[in-house]
């Protein structure tokens, strides 16, 4: 940009003749001639506007149809925080603004997968407390990523009762004397659809989803709204009394649900609320519109049983995002009667890492030229978590996209993240490792892994990553990061087949599971096709040479289990030794051959030992597939294990596989 570039832009602005002197000396001042005049002149525009801006407007209201303030970096920095969107005409600008950059090219991308929770694997962990009548913790816990942070499931035990939200119904089973005993059904209005639950001592937690036709809000004559508001809701159960549980309070967030995770006594609930409304400042003047339409809502009985509003002034935003979603994040104590801390960011996520201090945001960039995806990268948010309050600290950007919440980890104050970045064809795919600091600033990267292929699974122990890619192999990468500055790649090995989640069996030792493969040849190229699962166990002890100690095969192609895309279907225990998940087993033919779970043992004398199958049929019953035979979770409870299917719930001795009793839940 030249001078006279300046002068017409801030002309536009309707800049004094003094401000105008002002802003030309101190742009002098820093040699405006540089490469950022020359290489990026819509960066230096961007930094003349600042400049402006900080003269003209530290505390005016920004004009209708004019772009807001966008301030650097450095600046929010600097604040310590994001800054607010403050007032309706700042959104209306933001929001005709970023619909006139491209936004319809990938929004609609993140509205699909926003409303899904994240599809992965991990480690189990103490996240529950016994109930009085037992001394001793011997139960499964839902299968979590992060020791202390505990992640909602369909199913959880406190030691005695198993809690099953089944058919939009939660079902307390009682368990003492190895007795299936009927404790009591809890059931919801048929405008909410339960979805997960938590149990901690003694509250239980229901999320789920809830459709609300808007009552104060019309069709226009000129344009419409939806006629329904989506929230997502948590309802706090005391259920001391197990055959009475009593609602004590009800949360409730505008948006699909995204995720949520519980520290001790605090629930984190996250959605993403769709901005509908966008197009409608790119169409309509902002004197047509309704300020209400474009605020997020949410309800707190603590506090009212009323829809209320989160005003501008309270609205983050991202200056860096070109999103127009809202994030919206409530925090609360399930112990207090104290207001949930709600926060809304104009911005969506994907994706939800969470350690005991922070949750971390990504979020799917796709960067256009000329109508044009010419790179995609992911945006992650970082918030502390402290007190029940989820406050933004940093944000960072890094190429490629994650896998699932299983590619995020932290430690010691560093974030450590495992990308694939996607090229014009597969075989320009590469994968890659990068650590930022405290600040979301990348500090070490290994880039260009396993080129042509893309990350199946991801799993951090300690210093070290384990990434397993596929194309025709499965190489399996040991990752140091004990340098947090200089991450490096120690080892790789290549064998059939791939992992598609992984879990550590012990220090030194990996477990995958995944699927067998086999090479094809159809007279026009090799092509991979599955042949079954697999179960593998990974000797890491020298991670410059990794070895597969043991394998097993199970079932044929088709054959299929939950575990391969949710890691909350499997239990592991390595001191019961069992390993257990639901599965679809299928022959030659592709005709389902049994239903129901499969329990392994493992020790590193002898490998996987199959103890035995669970079936929800007798032997002599038809075993062909129907969704209602699916068995969706094991858990144990001592030395008996509980298979449940969305219509029954058997025992079984661990020990001798013998069943114990049954329950029909019809």
């Amino acid at each position: 940009m030249n001078k006279k570039d300046y002068i017409d832009a801030m002309n536009e602005l309707q800049v004094s003749e003094k401000v105008k002197k002002e802003t030309i000396h101190k742009i002098s001042e820093k040699s405006t001639k540089t490469k950022y005049n020359k290489i990026y002149p819509l960066a230096s525009l961007a930094i003349m506007c600042a400049v402006i801006m900080a003269i003209v407007l530290p505390n005016r209201t920004i004009a209708p149809g004019a772009k807001p303030e966008i301030k650097s970096g450095e600046y929010i920095e600097q604040i310590g925080n994001l800054p607010k969107v403050e007032n309706f005409s700042n959104l209306y600008a933001m929001l005709k603004e970023r619909a006139n950059e491209g936004q319809r090219y990938y929004i609609y991308d993140d509205f699909l997968t926003n409303g899904m929770t994240e599809i992965s694997a991990s480690i189990a962990t103490k996240n529950a407390t016994a109930d009085t009548t037992r001394t001793e913790q011997d139960y499964s816990k839902t299968n979590t990523q992060v020791e202390g942070v505990d992640e909602a499931d369909i199913v959880k035990t406190d030691g005695r009762y198993i809690y099953y939200l089944k058919n939009d119904k939660l079902t307390i089973v009682d368990t003492n004397d190895n007795k299936l005993v009927l404790t009591s059904k809890l059931t919801f209005n048929d405008e909410f659809y339960p979805g997960e639950i938590y149990v901690k001592d003694n509250k239980l937690v229901v999320i789920g989803t809830e459709m609300y036709r808007r009552k104060t809000k019309k069709q226009s004559d000129k344009y419409y709204y939806p006629a329904y508001n989506e929230y997502t809701v948590a309802k706090i159960y005391n259920i001391e009394d197990k055959s009475n549980a009593k609602e004590e309070r009800t949360v409730e967030i505008e948006g699909n649900y995204l995720s949520s995770r519980m520290i001790e006594n605090n629930l984190y609930l996250i959605s993403n609320k769709y901005n509908y409304n966008t197009w409608l400042c790119k169409e309509y003047e902002i004197n047509e519109l309704k300020e209400d339409d474009f605020k997020p809502e949410y309800i707190d009985t603590v506090v009212s049983e009323n829809v209320k509003h989160v005003d501008f002034d309270c609205i983050y935003y991202i200056p860096e995002s070109e999103d127009t979603s809202y994030l919206n994040i409530a925090a609360l104590d399930i112990t207090k009667n104290e207001p949930a801390d709600v926060e809304s960011y104009l911005g969506a996520g994907n994706q939800i890492y969470a350690s005991t201090n922070n949750i971390y945001l990504t979020r799917t960039k796709n960067n256009y030229e000329n109508r044009r995806q010419i790179e995609t990268s992911t945006e992650i948010y970082k918030f502390e978590l402290k007190d029940a309050k989820c406050t933004f600290k940093k944000n960072g950007t890094v190429p490629g996209t994650v896998l699932n919440q299983f590619s995020m980890d932290e430690k010691d104050g560093y974030f450590r993240i495992a990308t694939t970045t996607y090229g014009w064809n597969s075989e320009d795919n590469v994968n890659n490792m990068y650590v930022l600091n405290e600040n979301m600033e990348t500090v070490g990267k290994v880039e260009g892994l396993a080129e042509g292929e893309k990350i199946y699974s991801v799993r951090f122990m300690g210093d070290r990553a384990y990434m397993v890619t596929f194309v025709q192999t499965d190489p399996l990468f040991v990752i140091d990061l004990s340098t947090p500055t200089e991450p490096k790649v120690l080892g790789e090995l290549k064998i059939p087949g791939y992992s598609k989640y992984l879990h550590p069996y012990d220090e030194t030792h990996l477990i995958g599971i995944g699927e067998d493969t086999k090479v094809v040849n159809y007279g026009y190229g090799d092509v991979v096709k599955t042949n079954g699962m697999k179960m593998a166990l990974f000797d890491v002890t020298d991670p410059t040479n990794p070895k597969e100690m043991y394998s097993v095969k199970i079932g044929k192609e088709g054959t299929y289990s939950e575990v391969l895309n949710n890691h909350k279907a499997l239990l592991f225990s390595k001191e019961k030794n069992i390993i257990a998940f639901p599965i679809s087993l299928t022959s030659d033919e592709y005709e389902v051959t049994f239903q129901g779970a499969i329990v392994y043992g493992l020790n590193l004398d002898k490998g996987f030992e199959l103890k035995g199958t669970i079936s929800k049929y007798q032997q002599n019953e038809d075993s062909r597939y129907y969704n209602r035979a699916n068995i969706e979770r094991i858990l144990y409870i001592q030395d008996t294990l509980y298979t449940l299917s969305r219509d029954l719930i058997k025992s079984t001795d661990m020990n001798t596989m013998q069943i114990q009793d049954s329950m029909s839940l019809r």
